[in-house]
């Protein structure tokens, strides 16, 4: 549901997309693309904003890193996923991107940029990610929206009109209540997890970064998904993810929340550099094997690996007025 393939991890001949998910089956991925890069930093604690881009910058940025993306789709000749028929073969067997935003930031408050976005081929968006944006909120900053802006309203709507799958990730909780309530469309959160209460903005970043049981099962009950990203965080006893036996065990977990039918794989792969536990989409299969071990249903199994994501995403880009 949420992958930066080829942005940090070295790899011996190259990167090869197509042949990364020829060899592990995998037939469906969001692949996406981060706006707001040039303008943010780890430094020596978490990721946080160290710059302010200047008018029409997050724009050209943007279609900088498009351009880029569409080149190496051309070259590992990779379809990229826009119609329900693409989702249908995906399903099949055939593989198939997804042209997904980590954030609208390149908008820079234009809503009617997004039917320029969609017709280059996005088919999934979230509002926000790690700089202040005009649209909302986001979870490792001092909210000053207090939820969704009005003109994040109008880029809420335009995705609905489109057929752009809506991806909460990041959000604050009243970002999610928000747009849940501005829009009767399916959406995911595509990656974090799952903690009883949620955090806050000066909580360490695994946990304010996490997703409120309260919102996941907002989110779910609309018939959207919750994805599980392959992060590590030491020994922190509020943080369950640190090896591929726990991972699916925090699968099962989330399976128990929210539904089997709304719990798909996040995993934020690369983006979660370097404190992962997992260093390829390969690893999974010690994922479906801890899962089998479980007992998990073939169907259940199918839904978490690719049917529920593909069913939100499908139902989505469907609904295009």
């Amino acid at each position: 549901m949420h992958s930066h393939y080829g942005m940090f991890l070295p790899r011996l001949f190259g990167n090869d997309l197509a042949r990364h998910m020829s060899d592990h089956g995998v037939t469906l991925l969001a692949w996406a693309i981060v706006d707001d890069r040039k303008w943010i930093s780890a430094g020596q604690g978490p990721l946080r904003q160290v710059g302010e881009p200047r008018p029409g910058e997050l724009w050209a940025y943007w279609n900088q890193l498009r351009t880029e993306y569409e080149a190496n789709l051309q070259k590992w000749k990779l379809q990229v996923a826009r119609t329900p028929a693409d989702i249908d073969a995906a399903l099949s067997g055939a593989p198939r991107v997804l042209l997904a935003c980590e954030s609208a930031n390149f908008l820079e408050g234009q809503p009617e940029r997004l039917q320029e976005a969609h017709g280059l081929g996005v088919r999934q968006l979230q509002l926000v990610h790690y700089i202040r944006s005009p649209l909302g909120d986001h979870q490792t900053a001092e909210p000053t929206h207090n939820g969704l802006s009005a003109v994040g309203a109008r880029v809420v709507a335009e995705c609905k009109r489109l057929g752009i799958l809506l991806d909460l990730a990041h959000d604050t909780a009243s970002l999610v209540d928000a747009a849940l309530d501005e829009s009767s469309a399916p959406m995911i959160w595509s990656h974090s997890w799952i903690s009883p209460q949620g955090g806050t903005y000066g909580d360490p970043g695994y946990i304010a970064r996490s997703l409120a049981e309260a919102q996941a099962r907002k989110i779910t009950a609309r018939g959207g998904v919750v994805g599980l990203w392959c992060l590590r965080q030491g020994n922190d006893p509020r943080y369950p993810v640190n090896s591929k036996a726990s991972y699916a065990d925090e699968i099962m977990r989330m399976c128990d929340l929210v539904g089997p039918q709304h719990v798909g794989f996040g995993t934020d792969m690369e983006g979660v550099w370097p404190n992962r536990m997992m260093n390829d989409y390969g690893d999974l299969h010690d994922v479906v094997e801890n899962l089998l071990k479980r007992g998990l249903p073939e169907a259940t199994l199918h839904g978490v690996f690719i049917g529920n994501y593909a069913r939100a995403l499908r139902n989505a880009v469907a609904a295009a007025a």
